[in-house]
């Protein structure tokens, strides 16, 4: 899944890589081009300041006492990089020569050699002389008829142009850092609104869709709040619908199943013929199995309305299973089946609704006995095993078909066995629950015949 905060992100760091990549470049040549201009500009001025030194008539020029100024003024020992010299490493690279007319060198500094840096003309050049490359003025001492030559390395000025260069990349990277930093906490600020907003709609509950309401709404999340809201309003409305038809229906399906079969049985009792009380009495059945078909139906309904109460409390499972046996013992011994609970005696407990609990031992228990032959039998046992909670429904009917234990517990799947009287809902209305209360169900037939249900429920 893309992240809309990932992306983001992503995208303003290359935009600010970008743009920082390109101001510095910029920066770099720009200053590159000012700092040799200003190097132009200086070595010009020196050599216009020794031109107002040296141009003297010659017979008035000390050349020697010359020479020893230069000596004193550039030494060597500060471009060594003597620290106990007075100076700095940028003004030691300048070179000094004064020519004769005659191509005689009349005087050069420490810094310079004793060859001819550039021509005897005036102008600006640049030579590569031995290693280095070197930025030459020439000047014309018109009243000797001397030339002074001014030159300087062009390392000094790489060496200035590399530190120009490394202190713009630091304070880009620094730069880009800090941006990054406050753009993810920006980003990170400015998308809080769709984190309050998704922990407002994973709070609500299907039972309670209140509207949801942010604290700081930014005006293109508005739009969706109140779609949202609309929606659940319509989601509340529906299920309130369906709450409503629910019970209807509970009401009007049981009441006329249950005064058809008082008729029946009325009938029955005020002599009919025998032929009338065989015909009535497969008629009460039909409406006993149409009762428990709707309150099946019913009961599922409202387990996918959620309109079950579901409020998970302490509960002793063997005390659920004694009160259903208890009240579908009848049903048992009414076809001779023998229905019984083994259980080890000490409390069972477990997190759940006891309604619930009972509704899903009463399916369990009932399908038993209905796939059960007469005279056979219906174990219930209960015990605990890796700190769970084991409940097994055993009964000695035909089981389940292998290639149908994957989907039995499907709706109105029902297994094919001689037994046509069940709805198919009794396996589907216990998964459901069993789903509710975190329990693992297991389908498996007995190595004896018979079918084995296991619930395995948590302790906690």
């Amino acid at each position: 899944m893309r992240s809309i905060r990932r992306q983001l992100l992503l995208a303003l760091i290359a935009t600010l890589l970008v743009t920082f990549s390109a101001s510095g470049l910029l920066s770099y040549f720009t200053t590159s081009h000012e700092t040799r201009e200003l190097f132009d500009a200086q070595l010009i001025e020196n050599a216009r300041v020794l031109k107002g030194v040296m141009n003297h008539p010659a017979s008035q020029v000390d050349w020697a006492q010359m020479k020893k100024s230069l000596e004193e003024t550039a030494s060597e020992n500060v471009s060594a990089g003597d620290p106990m010299a007075d100076g700095h490493n940028y003004e030691k690279k300048i070179a000094i020569q004064v020519w004769s007319p005659e191509g005689n060198l009349v005087l050069r500094s420490p810094s310079a050699p004793e060859y001819s840096l550039g021509p005897l003309r005036h102008g600006f050049y640049e030579r590569k002389n031995g290693h280095h490359s070197w930025h030459i003025y020439t000047s014309a001492l018109p009243e000797n008829g001397h030339w002074l030559i001014v030159a300087e390395r062009s390392d000094v000025r790489e060496e200035l142009t590399l530190n120009i260069a490394a202190s713009l990349a630091v304070g880009s990277l620094l730069g880009l850092a800090l941006a990054v930093w406050l753009s993810r906490r920006t980003l990170n600020r400015e998308l809080q609104p769709l984190e309050e907003l998704r922990s407002a709609i994973t709070r609500r509950d299907p039972d309670h869709l209140q509207a949801i309401h942010l604290e700081e709404p930014r005006t293109e999340l508005a739009p969706v709040v109140s779609a949202l809201n609309h929606l659940l309003d319509r989601v509340t409305t529906g299920i309130e619908r369906e709450r409503r038809f629910l019970a209807d229906a509970a009401h009007e399906l049981r009441t006329p199943l249950a005064v058809l079969k008082l008729q029946a049985e009325n009938a029955i009792d005020a002599g009919a013929t025998p032929e009338q009380r065989v015909h009535l009495e497969r008629l009460v059945s039909g409406v006993d199995r149409s009762t428990r078909v709707v309150e099946q139906l019913l009961l599922l309904a409202r387990l996918d309305a959620n309109a079950v109460p579901f409020v998970p409390q302490t509960v002793a499972l063997d005390e659920i299973a004694r009160d259903t046996l208890a009240q579908l013992a009848p049903l048992a011994h009414a076809r001779r089946q023998d229905i019984g609970l083994s259980h080890d005696g000490a409390s069972l407990t477990i997190p759940g609704e006891p309604a619930l609990l009972g509704a899903l031992l009463r399916n369990l228990v009932e399908n038993a006995l209905r796939h059960t032959p007469e005279g056979g039998e219906v174990d219930v046992t209960l015990r605990e095993e890796n700190g769970c909670a084991i409940l097994e429904v055993r009964d000695t009917g035909p089981g389940i078909d292998p290639a149908h234990l994957g989907d039995i517990t499907e709706r109105f799947v029902r297994s094919h066995s001689q037994d046509t009287q069940g709805t198919g809902l009794g396996l589907a209305i216990a998964a459901h629950i069993a789903g509710l209360h975190h329990a693992l169900l297991h389908l498996a037939n007995g190595p004896e015949g018979g079918l084995i249900v296991t619930l395995t429920f948590p302790r906690h």
